[in-house]
């Protein structure tokens, strides 16, 4: 076949295709062989163009489940977790603020402390164990908020008769503060510390513990003055420094002494730690203080004198 035939009956193929009927089968079972195309060997048929053969999508097997859905914000304020409380109440008239434990009834305030010098000078009688620990008698590990805390609960009133009154630049003006004998006397306190020894229980003021070397005179028996401390930016001061109780005027501190030689100046380092009157050094301790009671000053018996020291 030349080919120009060739090509004419591809396109005849092409543009007129013409299929071949299904025959019918011989009645000898035989089939009629198909006819193709006149002039067109079977070899010679091109293919049909194939046709894509569409299949209907079938669901997976396990198909996964779907996304939840999510859950909106619930409009419920939310339940603050639960944390212990500082406040523990032990009977029926003793609470406990942290460390510090009160009674209602004689209002009596107690705290553990620890001996934390038996000689030198002193400028403190307490402080926190993080504060001027150097110039200490007793050092202690209570929050000064919480002793400050059992103090207003006990209904002890802070006085300022001790710190001199400022200008308005916050300088000291020279004048002291006049104070009503009823505050004084709600803010006076008597201080006393106990310790063991064994099965012997001692039991002392810490006026009895502090000796002044340049006339060699115990500390008088009289009150210590609940100065309240002071806030500064929102932040209870004695808190910051560790301040709880001090000698020599200070007003970040709870409690000074309103006695004499309690300004720094000429008389400044004349109280030391009395040595004979203390346990050693690290000795746990439990302070005491109660109200300052005004017939315990009346029977007060004169301060003693110490045998002068020797060379």
């Amino acid at each position: 076949m030349s080919y120009m035939s060739r090509c004419l009956a591809l396109y005849l193929v092409l543009c007129c295709p013409v299929v071949a009927a299904e025959q019918p089968a011989k009645p000898d079972g035989s089939a009629t062989p198909s006819v193709a195309q006149p002039g067109i060997r079977a070899a010679d048929q091109p293919p049909l163009p194939d046709t894509p053969l569409i299949r209907p999508v079938m669901p997976p097997a396990n198909p996964e489940p779907p996304p939840p859905t999510p859950t909106p914000p619930s409009t419920e304020p939310a339940t603050p977790p639960k944390t212990a409380s500082i406040v523990v109440k032990l009977d029926a008239n003793r609470l406990k603020i942290g460390e510090v434990e009160l009674n209602r009834q004689t209002r009596e305030i107690r705290f553990p402390a620890v001996i934390n010098m038996r000689e030198g000078l002193l400028e403190f009688v307490i402080v926190h164990e993080k504060g001027k620990v150097h110039e200490s008698l007793l050092r202690t590990a209570i929050s000064a908020t919480h002793l400050n805390l059992a103090l207003k609960v006990l209904r002890y009133q802070s006085s300022p008769e001790l710190f001199m009154l400022r200008d308005e630049e916050g300088f000291p003006n020279g004048l002291m503060p006049a104070v009503d004998a009823k505050t004084k006397a709600a803010a006076r306190v008597e201080m006393r510390m106990r310790w063991k020894d064994g099965e012997t229980e001692h039991s002392v003021s810490v006026n009895e513990c502090i000796n002044n070397n340049r006339n060699n005179t115990v500390m008088p028996a009289g009150p210590w003055v609940y100065g309240g401390s002071a806030v500064n930016n929102g932040r209870y001061v004695a808190e910051l420094t560790g301040d709880i109780v001090a000698i020599l005027t200070n007003q970040a501190a709870i409690f000074n002494y309103p006695g004499d030689h309690n300004q720094i100046g000429t008389d400044y380092g004349n109280w030391y730690a009395l040595t004979k009157m203390l346990p050693e050094v690290g000795t746990a301790v439990m302070v005491e203080i109660r109200p300052w009671s005004p017939a315990a000053e009346a029977v007060t018996k004169p301060t003693p004198k110490l045998a002068p020291k020797t060379e």
